[in-house]
């Protein structure tokens, strides 16, 4: 029953795109001829890792030993509509009105994000006596995480987890996040993303032009330069001449030579055969896909440099949501709390520690923050950015309102 229902909302989402397809040309991929085989498969492993996915199997999560602090809070989530009531894990669930909801996760059922979403829809059944269901779809079952949030704006899926640069072709200002050291920790952007001002107008403007509400976020991880055959860095400096790998897109080869490096687009299928025969000399995929990839095993240094953080958003669709008695949707913000807040960052956190010791294991060393001029590759970035992004209008309010937030 499952993968007919899965078939028949792959057959919705291919009609959808084709109708957007028809009214919007920039559906189109901006006059680009489409790519089938391995070029497309290519590029689908680029788009994947920019987004943030991480689709390791072996990222298992569970339950056990998970203690909730209602008091210990992560930064992350967001409550920018008046007409919302405030999360509520312990409301009075009154109403029996029977809803189900399709759900669409695109990395596997281990994964400590996909784990934080299965228990929010047990304890959400649970909670409402079965009257409110999510049917979850894991492992892009219904698609990419932007083929997944088109389903997600008709209609047809209701709740979907996806990076925050996905939102950029419905918001432009959305792809400002995707600058390097736009902000110097993680719990900086979740913080700026879920209290500022600013960050609620883009949710406005997403669900006005998108038919998107906008829910949470949490952070799956963040880029890191690590090198081979390199000696030793502390600075933007020590990169000149080095040649490190980056992703196609011009705002990631501006990432890698604000960090002193020359950037090299290779592919992300390419990119351990690129590392073992000298075509690059370095990457800075986050820690998991490091990993992952088995990147480790021709690295011999990895500098934590947190140059960008990988955030994911929660999204739904506004008729879904509002068709929610107002105790449902407390229930429901206070289970983002619970899980996505709290739940997934004491996860990840071990997860990072585990992929960490791996490649400590394998021979890499880990060189932190503080052993780092810092201070200069801010400098290299903020340059950067100057140059080349502060003439955009769409990104000069928010640059300019972090940089007046954190005092950078």
């Amino acid at each position: 029953m499952k993968r007919l229902l899965a078939v028949m909302l792959m057959f919705a989402l291919m009609m959808n795109l084709s109708a957007c397809a028809m009214n919007n040309p920039k559906a189109e991929g901006d006059g680009q001829t489409k790519e089938t085989g391995t070029a497309a498969n290519e590029k689908a492993a680029d788009s994947a890792e920019e987004a943030g996915d991480e689709t390791d199997s072996s990222q298992a999560a569970s339950e056990d030993g998970f203690v909730y602090d209602p008091n210990d809070q992560y930064p992350g989530m967001v409550v920018y509509r008046d007409q919302d009531p405030e999360a509520d894990l312990d409301v009075e669930i009154t109403s029996t009105d029977q809803i189900t909801w399709t759900v669409a996760v695109c990395l596997q059922e281990s994964n400590p994000q996909s784990m934080a979403v299965k228990l929010m829809a047990e304890e959400l059944a649970e909670k409402t006596n079965g009257n409110f269901v999510w049917d979850v779809f894991y492992n892009s079952t219904l698609g990419s995480e932007s083929e997944a949030v088109e389903l997600v704006r008709n209609n047809t899926v209701q709740f979907v987890t996806s990076n925050v640069t996905v939102m950029s072709p419905y918001v432009d200002a959305f792809g400002v996040f995707a600058m390097p050291y736009l902000f110097h920790t993680e719990e900086d952007e979740l913080t700026y993303l879920s209290t500022s001002e600013k960050a609620a107008e883009l949710y406005k403007e997403l669900e006005e032009t998108a038919n998107l509400v906008t829910l949470g976020f949490n952070c799956t991880g963040s880029r890191c330069l690590s090198t081979t055959g390199v000696s030793r860095i502390s600075s933007p400096e020590d990169l000149k001449a080095v040649k490190v790998r980056s992703m196609e897109a011009q705002v990631w080869q501006d990432v890698i030579s604000c960090m002193g490096a020359t950037p090299v687009p290779v592919a992300y299928t390419e990119l351990y055969t690129a590392l073992q025969t000298g075509v690059v000399q370095g990457q800075d995929n986050p820690v998991a896909n490091t990993v992952d990839g088995k990147f480790y095993e021709v690295l011999d240094t990895y500098y934590e440099t947190d140059h960008s953080y990988l955030v994911s958003g929660y999204y739904t669709n506004p008729t879904a949501w509002d068709a929610l008695p107002d105790d449902y949707k407390a229930l429901v913000a206070g289970l983002m709390e619970k899980y996505q807040g709290n739940y997934y960052h004491q996860e990840v956190l071990k997860f990072r520690e585990d992929c960490t010791q791996v490649m400590v294991d394998a021979g890499v060393e880990i060189v932190g923050q503080d052993e780092l001029d810092m201070d200069a590759f801010y400098a290299g970035a903020d340059a950067m950015i100057e140059k080349t992004y502060m003439t955009d209008p769409k990104y000069v309010e928010i640059i300019n309102d972090v940089k007046a937030v954190f005092q950078y």
